[in-house]
């Protein structure tokens, strides 16, 4: 194998598991280290990987229901940690967390080379005053609430991961993978990064981007009130001409009002807000019917094939064809 770098000592790789854990959130980057040490032909070199409680208690229940035990527990670490990995838990979880959890992370913050997170870990980290002024991601679905919450962040969804050294986080569940390739490839070079990808039939560096696989819009009980409204009244008249003033008509205010409160609250204009209620129907013709792309712009309001391309490629970096290939149910 070529092009092998090899550090003396294994790293100490640790996973932080909190209660309701995703599965894969732990399970994918420990089976990227741990296939690595097969590869590097050398038992000097290599991870070894900790899976650490959050809580005093060394058995931790997954969202699954399934127990995952730990080695060691925050609170009787007695080895160095070469990088520390946030996994992922419900967002519920962080406000119920110990703080002695967000004083240990800022303590071993200094003292480890890399720090992460997988999926909803960044609200943890992002809570223990660490991402300041960084450029993370999380998961899709959480990235607006993670952007109010801590507004000194800049909070970017698109890649599967984001390195802004010495911290990098990752977004949804799988993107733990991308990472922990993308720190095997920063340790040991590409040639063993390639080799546990190709062992583990994975991308060494997954194509499209994280919103490709959620919605433009966030979730329908995470918007406001007005911001509920506003889609309620558009989602059966989309392949129809609107215009802001027929909105703020509707809801009873000034154009210039409305579309002031309609982007605090939602965090994007009025006009932005429809090009993606639109873009999201696209997506849905797109998986579950036969439509032709053009019949689908036209329904969706968009006008033409053009236009609708033009969207989809602004927003998903893919165009309507791609798409479909690569989002629509088996046959």
């Amino acid at each position: 194998m070529k092009n092998v770098r090899k550090d003396s000592g294994k790293k100490n790789i640790v996973l932080l598991v909190l209660p309701e854990v995703q599965l894969l959130d732990i399970a994918g980057p420990c089976d990227v280290f741990t296939s690595a040490n097969r590869f590097l032909g050398d038992d000097e070199s290599g991870y070894r990987v900790f899976m650490v409680s959050g809580t005093s208690e060394k058995v931790i229940y997954s969202s699954s229901g399934m127990p995952l035990t730990c080695s060691h527990t925050i609170y009787d670490i007695d080895f160095h940690v070469d990088t520390f990995l946030v996994a992922g838990t419900s967002l519920a979880i962080v406000d119920d967390i110990n703080p002695d959890l967000y004083h240990f992370l800022q303590n071993i913050s200094t003292k480890v080379r890399r720090l992460g997170s997988v999926c909803i870990g960044a609200f943890i980290l992002a809570k223990a005053g660490l991402l300041k002024g960084k450029q993370v991601t999380t998961h899709w679905k959480y990235a607006n609430a993670l952007q109010q919450a801590y507004p000194e962040l800049e909070v970017n969804i698109n890649p599967f991961f984001i390195r802004d050294k010495p911290i990098y986080t990752s977004g949804g569940v799988s993107s733990g993978i991308d990472l922990a390739l993308a720190l095997l490839e920063e340790d040991f070079g590409k040639a063993v990064a390639s080799e546990v990808a190709r062992h583990l039939v994975l991308h060494l560096r997954r194509p499209g981007v994280q919103l490709q696989f959620g919605n433009a819009l966030p979730d329908y009980d995470m918007m406001t009130a007005l911001t509920k409204d506003v889609r309620d009244l558009l989602k059966d008249k989309l392949g129809q001409s609107i215009s802001i003033e027929y909105i703020a008509d509707t809801m009873h205010m000034s154009i210039r009002n409305f579309s002031r409160v309609f982007l605090k609250e939602s965090g994007m204009s009025p006009g932005k807000f429809l090009e993606k209620m639109r873009l999201d129907q696209a997506r849905n013709m797109l998986e579950y019917t036969e439509m032709s792309i053009d019949m689908i712009a036209d329904k969706c309001g968009l006008g033409s094939s053009v236009s609708l391309r033009r969207v989809f490629l602004k927003h998903l970096s893919l165009s309507p064809a791609q798409y479909r290939k690569a989002f629509k149910g088996m046959e």
